[in-house]
Formats: C-alpha cells, structure tokens, sequence
C-alpha cells in the first residue's frame, strides 16, 4: 500500500516538474512584428534647433461675398526643431547659418497664412508639412525631413 501511494506520489512530483520545465521554455510568437522589435535602429536622427517663434496671426472670416474681414488676432509661440540623420548635421548647421534669415522669414509667412482650422490641429500636421515644403524650396534641399512644434502657446491679443 505505501509502495502504491509512493508511486503516484513519485508521478505526481515527477508530472509538476515536467510540466514546469515545460512552461519555462523560450514561447514562440507567430507574430511577423515581434521580430522588428529586434531590428537595430537604420537610422539615428537628432534634433536641430530651428529658433523660437512668436507670431502674431490675424484670423480671417470669410463672409462668402468675397470679403474677408479681420476679426481678431492671436499669437502663435512655439520652438521649431528639425529632425535630421546625424551624419547630415553640420550641413544643416551650414545650410542654417547661410539661410536663417530667410528660414526665419518663410516659417512667419507660413504660419501667418496657415488657416484657423491648421492652427488648431492637434499635431498641427498640416503646418508641419507646409513649413517642410517652404524650408526645402528655401535651401534647395531635402535634408529637414521632419519638423517638430515644441512649447506650443496660442493666446489672443
């Protein structure tokens, strides 16, 4: 009798160690995205100061008889970063010590003509795509690939 309950016992023991050295193995995903988290990075990017702005921007209301009339105006502050490779770095510093006035210049004209709906988006991805633009044409090349609005303010005059 103790020889029988010995035995189960044994099993038993030996059953929960087996199922917990299963249970310890490496799981393996099926999943096609769980190898990218295992990708080194292509790219590093670093961030490339592009000034502090404050901006006053009238808004427009248009009446729809081909009037616009000036109701109000508010200032847009905010601290504009490029994102670039950091091999591509000190050409951006050249490129921004060549042409900073008149980065300065298009970034204010951007803004001042962006429309109210683009002001108040939440990422304002729609201004962020239009100074991309207006800096490229500006420098002649394609090196700010993306821009980044930090501190942004909005508060009326």
């Amino acid at each position: 009798m103790w020889r029988g309950r010995l035995r189960v016992g044994s099993c038993v023991v030996l059953g929960v160690i087996g199922l917990a050295l299963a249970g310890c193995s490496e799981p393996t995903s099926t999943f096609e995205f769980d190898t990218l988290d295992l990708i080194p990075v292509q790219e590093e990017m670093t961030e490339f100061p592009l000034g502090e702005y404050k901006i006053p921007i009238p808004v427009v209301q248009d009446r729809g008889e081909k009037l616009a009339t000036r109701l109000n105006r508010f200032q847009l502050d905010f601290a504009l970063y490029a994102l670039v490779p950091a091999e591509e770095q000190s050409m951006i510093a050249a490129a921004w010590a060549r042409h900073e006035g008149a980065i300065r210049d298009r970034v204010i004209c951007v803004c001042r003509h962006a429309s109210v709906d683009e002001l108040l988006e939440p990422e304002l991805a729609t201004l962020k795509a239009r100074l991309v633009d207006a800096l490229a044409t500006q420098t002649g090349e394609k090196e700010f690939r993306q821009l980044l609005i930090a501190e942004v303010v909005s508060h009326p005059l």
